[in-house]
């Protein structure tokens, strides 16, 4: 067999083995299965075609399978929808990775390539059967297999004529009922009473959206030369810098001697918690607009070493703004407790924190490599916050203050908003029961929530499984 036709069975194999880990079961414990198995293909793939594997792309492999491990392990809807994001991110990654030649790639050509991958598989979708049509050419021209019959034509014109066909069956079930409800019965027991064809579907597709990939890769890889970017007058880019950098000089002194060291003394009418409210999502949208507007500076403009300056000084107003709107959430956090989005601005913030500190060093290191610095930071932060279970810790962290007063809570009531703690994912549950606080009904509310989540090795989630045991034990001892 060519390389073509074994590529066809890895990615044959593949699709079936992708519909039995996904099938109905984004969070279950063949995901990190899934994982693995994809790592698997695409180290095959570049086994058999001759490619060497690239050392480099161990701290990927390492992080995308700790994110699948993770998807097992918690019932967060949230971490969950991400972690399937960055799951099929980090795989596209690696698979361009192993067939480009990226060394001299800036950050953008990065996520372009990156994207253009992901869609090769749509407008490259049609590679199987083109590879197939080619792979049967050269057999017939080398006189090989003249009388077996062409049986892929058949299959090749039934393709093509299904979708007309349905058009057919439905013009001729509009001209006739008896047609119809005939064809109406078939559809329904199909659709209704059958669920064998699902997967079946799901499965040939992945077979073609993937072979499209790495055929795509195989045939045209990116070239591995530095891409030109027109670069454009440092004086525009000075100009805006110095506009922008004095606005962000004067925010900046008034956050240093105002807000950190000034005691923290308010306007009129002012509370801390209002205060901290008010100003921290403009703050934080500024942070991430300037992320950009440094970035940009960086790759449009030519090298001069006042812009370098100027950025430099934007770069230091964005880490006191950094500063200022976590100082705000965590203000904002000891009067009104922590919930999950309060915990996720502050992760964003850290995020931001290290993004900015490459950006910097991006500025007077032309070299730097940014892309797979930004890589490592944003794997390592969300690992660590994919594994934190931060439900369970929100639930410990604010009953710690339900009874007794804890000195870092300044709230005048201890913590009473319940309703808030019940609404998260199974992963406060063993905290709530050890807590002691949940009601006979409260206990039985769960346990009816959590009675259809039926576990079994294809499906089996940790945070459900303790979750229903804690539940169980509960229900026992209040018996």
């Amino acid at each position: 067999m060519n390389r073509r036709s074994m590529l066809g069975i890895y990615t044959a194999v593949y699709a079936i083995f992708y519909s039995f880990c996904l099938y109905k079961n984004l969070g279950g414990a063949t995901f990190p299965f899934f994982v693995i198995g994809t790592l698997c293909y695409i180290m095959l793939c570049t086994k058999e075609f001759g490619l060497t594997w690239k050392k480099d792309s161990i701290f990927a492999v390492v992080a995308v399978t700790l994110i699948g491990i993770s998807q097992m392990l918690t019932g967060n809807t949230f971490i969950r929808i991400v972690n399937v994001l960055l799951v099929f991110l980090l795989l596209t990654y690696i698979i361009l990775h192993q067939f480009s030649y990226d060394e001299k790639w800036h950050i953008l050509r990065h996520f372009a390539n990156i994207l253009s991958t992901f869609f090769a598989g749509i407008y490259n979708i049609y590679a199987p059967v083109s590879d197939f049509m080619k792979y049967k050419n050269n057999k017939n021209a080398e006189g090989e297999n003249k009388k077996s019959f062409p049986w892929y034509i058949i299959v090749i014109t039934a393709v093509v004529c299904i979708p007309f066909l349905f058009i057919v069956i439905a013009m001729l079930s509009s001209a006739d009922v008896v047609f119809a409800n005939m064809w109406k019965k078939i559809l329904d027991a199909i659709i209704i009473e059958g669920t064998w064809y699902k997967p079946v579907i799901l499965s040939i597709f992945v077979f073609f959206f993937t072979y499209g990939i790495v055929a795509k890769l195989l045939k045209f890889p990116y070239s591995g030369e530095a891409s030109v970017i027109k670069k454009y007058n440092p004086l525009i880019a000075m100009t805006a810098g110095v506009m922008f950098g004095s606005v962000y000089l004067i925010f900046s002194v008034i956050q240093i001697f105002y807000l950190f060291i000034g005691n923290f003394s308010l306007p009129n009418g002012y509370s801390y918690a209002q205060y901290a409210r008010e100003g921290f999502f403009e703050l934080l949208f500024v942070c991430a607009l300037n992320l950009c507007m440094v970035l940009v500076g960086i790759i449009l403009f030519d090298d001069n070493k006042k812009l370098k300056v100027i950025l430099s000084v934007i770069c230091g107003c964005t880490y006191i703004m950094t500063a200022s709107s976590a100082f705000r959430m965590i203000l904002y956090i000891r009067y009104y407790y922590f919930s999950f989005l309060r915990i996720l601005v502050l992760w964003t913030l850290f995020v931001i924190f290290l993004l900015l500190t490459g950006l910097t060093i991006q500025i007077w290191k032309k070299d730097f490599k940014l892309f797979k610095y930004g890589i490592i930071v944003c794997s390592v932060c969300y690992i660590a916050l994919a594994f934190s279970h931060i439900d369970a810790q929100i639930t410990g962290w604010n009953l710690a203050n339900s009874e007794k007063s804890n000195e870092f809570f300044l709230a005048p009531n201890t913590y009473d908003d319940y309703e808030y703690l019940h609404e998260l994912s199974s992963d406060a549950i063993p905290a709530l029961v050890k807590s002691g606080l949940l009601t006979n009904s409260e206990i039985v509310y769960f346990q009816e929530k959590y009675e259809d989540k039926e576990i079994n090795l294809r499906n089996f989630n940790l945070s459900i499984y303790l979750a229903k045991k804690s539940l169980k034990e509960a229900n026992f001892k209040s018996e």
